[in-house]
C-alpha cells in the first residue's frame, strides 16, 4: 500500500534514548570546546580564540559540504536577518572563551544554560506558550549556578 510500517513503542523509546545520548554527548563536546577555547583565549586573547574556532569550523564544514555536493543555490535570496545566527554564534564563542577562564567550566555552562532558558522563556512568552513551571525551572537552574559559584557567602577560590 506504500505506507511506512507503524513505529512500535520500543522503536520510539530506542530513538528517544539515542537522541538523549546524542544531546548529552553534544553537551560534553560543548564543555570541552569552551575549555579548550578558554585556554587558547588565555594564551592569545578571546578574539583570536574565536577567530581560530570559526576558521577551523568553516574549513571543516566547507570541506564536508564540497565533498557532499553543497547546494549553494539554497543560500540565495535569504532574508539577511536569518544570518544573524552566525553573528550571535561568533559572539558566543568569543565571550565564552573570555569568561571560562574567569569563572570556570561548570559556572560558565550553568550561566549559559540559564541564559538559554531565559531566552527560550522570553520567546515562548511572546508566542503565548509559557507556564509558571517553566519559570520555576529557570530559577532552579540559576540557584544551582549561584550555589556552584558561592560557598558560605565567599567566592570560590581558583586554586
Amino acid at each position: 500500500n506504500g505506507n511506512p510500517p507503524p513505529v512500535t513503542r520500543s522503536a520510539k523509546v530506542g530513538e528517544d534514548v539515542k537522541l538523549i545520548l546524542l544531546g548529552l554527548l553534544n553537551g560534553v563536546a560543548v564543555s570541552l570546546s569552551r575549555t579548550l577555547n578558554g585556554r587558547l583565549a588565555s594564551a592569545r586573547g578571546a578574539m583570536t580564540a574565536s577567530l581560530a574556532n570559526h576558521l577551523l569550523g568553516f574549513g571543516l564544514l566547507g570541506a564536508l559540504l564540497i565533498l557532499k555536493g553543497a547546494p549553494w543555490e539554497r543560500l540565495a535570496g535569504l532574508d539577511p536577518w536569518l544570518l544573524l545566527g552566525g553573528v550571535l554564534g561568533a559572539l558566543f564563542v568569543a565571550i565564552s572563551s573570555w569568561a571560562i577562564g574567569r569563572v570556570g567550566a561548570l559556572a560558565c555552562a550553568l550561566l549559559i544554560v540559564t541564559g538559554q532558558l531565559a531566552g527560550g522563556a522570553l520567546l515562548d512568552a511572546l508566542a503565548g506558550r509559557l507556564a509558571a513551571s517553566d519559570l520555576l525551572g529557570i530559577l532552579l537552574v540559576l540557584a544551582g549556578a549561584a550555589l556552584q559559584r558561592w560557598q558560605g557567602g565567599k567566592p570560590r577560590s581558583r586554586g
